[in-house]
């Protein structure tokens, strides 16, 4: 994006989904005091996801669309917040464990609609034979990472972790095994065009030039 100084066709919404993944989690892990490291990792996300956000903003020809998708999503995590505060301070008249189990619910449906975005891209994979619009390196990033927290998660015995990960590692599984199956055509077809010109300037190469077998002709000899 910074060298081609443009957005091309990647799409604002999974940067918000993940800022609004990693949001959630942050008020989870700090309900749950699970400090290290899923609230430190899920800052971290936070932090990463704005940079990124406002690279993409400032590329971006649609500014209209990415107002309007941070406005519904500001929206969305003000209420999420007010609940939060609400139900932690006993305004709910619930108890710790019931604000807990709802949350956790709640961020696992914010992750699973996150590992769910490429579903789209996947199809139009399978549909078109060429994986030219899957996002291999974030889906490799996002195959490390669900696989990671699910090790995790399982340790420490948290299934409000444990699912989404799970479902997201076995998600990635698939994008990688498309982009296997499916290679990019762009860089399918520049390798053998590459290799074509090779091949071509190599028999070039090994030919004799061509002549005449009785000596040079020239237009005077014609006339």
């Amino acid at each position: 994006m910074y060298k081609t100084k443009t957005t091309g066709p990647s799409s604002i919404l999974p940067v918000v989904m993940i800022f609004c993944n990693c949001y959630v989690w942050v008020l989870y892990a700090y309900l749950v005091d699970n400090i290290l490291p899923l609230f430190v990792n899920c800052c971290f996300g936070m932090f990463t996801s704005v940079v990124f956000g406002a690279i993409y903003y400032h590329y971006s020809k649609d500014r209209t669309h990415i107002h309007k998708v941070c406005a519904i999503t500001f929206a969305v995590l003000v209420i999420y917040a007010i609940y939060y505060i609400l139900g932690t301070t006993g305004v709910t008249n619930q108890s710790d464990d019931a604000v807990e189990k709802l949350l956790g619910v709640v961020s696992d449906i914010v992750s699973l609609v996150m590992y769910a975005s490429p579903l789209e891209v996947m199809k139009q994979v399978i549909q078109t034979n060429d994986a030219t619009t899957l996002p291999i390196i974030i889906s490799a990033i996002f195959l490390t990472n669900t696989t990671v927290w699910t090790v995790f998660a399982f340790a420490d015995d948290d299934m409000f972790v444990v699912v989404p990960n799970a479902i997201g590692m076995l998600v990635c599984i698939a994008q990688v095994v498309l982009f296997v199956m499916y290679p990019p055509r762009n860089t399918t077809e520049a390798s053998e065009d590459s290799a074509s010109r090779s091949l071509s300037c190599k028999i070039e190469k090994e030919l004799p030039s061509p002549t005449l077998p009785f000596g040079k002709f020239s237009s005077d000899e014609a006339v």
